[in-house]
């Protein structure tokens, strides 16, 4: 039996196929398009972005590189007032210096050691705190680190944690006039090569004598992992070193005959005016 299609039947089939083929190209063709047209655009809006930024920091490129320049001889400047090291003497020859210089009476100096000072770093200098993930790898802001080869590959050093500052308080318990210690305090604030700090002064009036008792702290700064060199102090009065701390003679008394020489032997050299046995008078 053979199977026929009404016109009425082919008519409508042919709608339904005319009317499903541009259905299947919006839905396959149109649609993806569409999709990759928005994706294309978003970057576009990103990408111009980072373009008008770039065109921004060109056009101040000048003032960039003149503004860079003028801090960092700033920086040179700032690291200039602090020594590259701290020793005992210096903090010695400091409180020396002054007693000297100003005519303070001190009844008491305590010098501790000296400690680190921590300085706070920008945001973008300070270094995320990795997390650990089930697959052994670290996860630092969405990227994974391996955790064993991290050893292999060490970050480079920056500024931030090669200088490093150490500050070291002394303590004084003084008796001074009311001018040397103005004189005495103003030197500290405007010291530009040896930076100081107060960090605590207390100052009271003998009416008996006119003078000021007081205790005041101190603070000597040195910063390392700069370019300047240490200078010791050189104390006047104290002698450092000897040609012959000993005062030993310049040859070695000690026998020449094998080498040799008997610590416990007698003295058989002839004394000053005699002969020596078997020699002609």
């Amino acid at each position: 039996m053979k199977f026929k299609l009404k016109e009425r039947d082919k008519n409508i089939i042919v709608i339904l196929i005319g009317v499903a083929i541009p259905l299947l190209v919006y839905l396959f063709v149109f649609t993806k398009w569409n999709e990759q047209t928005e994706t294309l655009e978003s970057e576009n809006s990103v990408l111009s972005q980072e373009v008008a930024h770039l065109q921004e920091l060109m056009n101040n490129k000048e003032f960039y590189i003149a503004e860079t320049g003028r801090m960092n001889q700033e920086m040179e400047e700032i690291k200039a007032q602090f020594p590259s090291e701290l020793h005992p003497e210096d903090e010695i020859y400091y409180a020396y210096n002054t007693e000297t210089k100003y005519d303070v009476l001190a009844s008491s100096i305590n010098m501790p050691y000296a400690e680190m000072v921590s300085v706070a770093q920008p945001v973008s200098e300070m270094q995320a705190q990795p997390e650990v993930v089930e697959d052994g790898t670290e996860s630092v802001e969405g990227e994974a680190v391996d955790v064993e080869n991290e050893s292999a590959q060490p970050a480079a050093p920056t500024a931030a944690s090669t200088i490093v500052l150490y500050k070291a308080p002394i303590t004084f318990d003084f008796t001074i006039t009311y001018s040397a210690a103005k004189d005495w305090i103003r030197e500290i604030l405007e010291d530009k090569e040896n930076k100081k700090s107060i960090s605590s002064l207390n100052l009271s009036y003998e009416e008996q004598t006119g003078n000021i008792r007081g205790s005041m702290v101190v603070n000597m700064f040195s910063l390392t992992g700069t370019e300047r060199t240490y200078d010791s102090p050189s104390i006047p009065g104290i002698g450092v070193g000897t040609d012959n701390l000993f005062k030993s003679s310049e040859t070695l008394n000690v026998g020449r005959e094998n080498n040799t020489f008997d610590a416990n032997a007698e003295d058989t050299q002839p004394a000053e005016g005699e002969q020596a046995e078997g020699e002609d008078n």
